[in-house]
């Protein structure tokens, strides 16, 4: 009963902190209807708040390691592929814009983080779009358990238990700074968005004339 108010209570916030974060990937981005966009580790199902951002696009391919996002409802615009974000089968610059929410912080450590980087800039032809939450951010999204993040696996393993937030079982977390970011994604600007940077946007728009 508590954890279900306290989702009811907190739902608004972060659909505001969505929707935030789609306006912005927009205005980077300025989308027509002739461009493509990757979304790495989305979710391809309608009904959340980047839909309005994939609507403004030919073609969007969700890849996402995770089967059962195949078998949910999509957009006519949009398609599923299973895939690796570290190793993503895909040409350069095989789409024009790339984007990816809240997936940074879940695909490993560092080495898998600087890879997930790679493959998303190396893909892109205009350029990209990444937001992850801030690790200088006393709160965890996830469990909202202060500082979670900052513990250790063992550690982590042992308090998820007391959970409030969706992540009720424990699985990898690494959430980075803008330091981090700004050494993953060189070409970026990088910065942060929500009441005290809660989370933080890295974005580049490759301006040499392509179109």
């Amino acid at each position: 009963m508590v954890l279900s108010l306290l989702h009811r209570a907190t739902l608004p916030i972060h659909v505001r902190l969505r929707a935030g974060r789609c306006r912005k990937a927009q205005a980077v981005m300025h989308p027509s209807p002739s461009m493509t966009l990757l979304d790495v580790g989305g979710t391809p199902e309608t009904g959340g708040e980047f839909d309005s951002l994939r609507a403004l696009f030919a073609e969007v391919l969700v890849v996402n390691p995770d089967p059962r996002h195949g078998a949910v409802p999509m957009a006519p615009n949009v398609k599923f592929e299973l895939g690796d974000g570290c190793a993503l089968p895909y040409a350069d610059e095989s789409f024009d814009w790339v984007f990816s929410n809240a997936v940074l912080e879940h695909v490993g450590d560092r080495d898998k983080q600087v890879r997930f980087a790679q493959e998303m800039q190396r893909v892109a032809r205009l350029g990209y779009f990444l937001s992850t939450p801030n690790r200088h951010f006393f709160m965890d999204p996830h469990t909202y358990l202060p500082f979670y993040h900052l513990l250790s696996d063992h550690a982590q393993a042992k308090v998820i238990r007391f959970s409030l937030g969706h992540m009720r079982q424990w699985r990898p977390l690494d959430l980075v700074s803008a330091k981090d970011l700004r050494q993953m994604f060189p070409s970026a600007k990088v910065a942060g968005m929500g009441l005290f940077r809660i989370n933080l946007i890295a974005y580049e728009s490759r301006s040499d004339g392509r179109s």
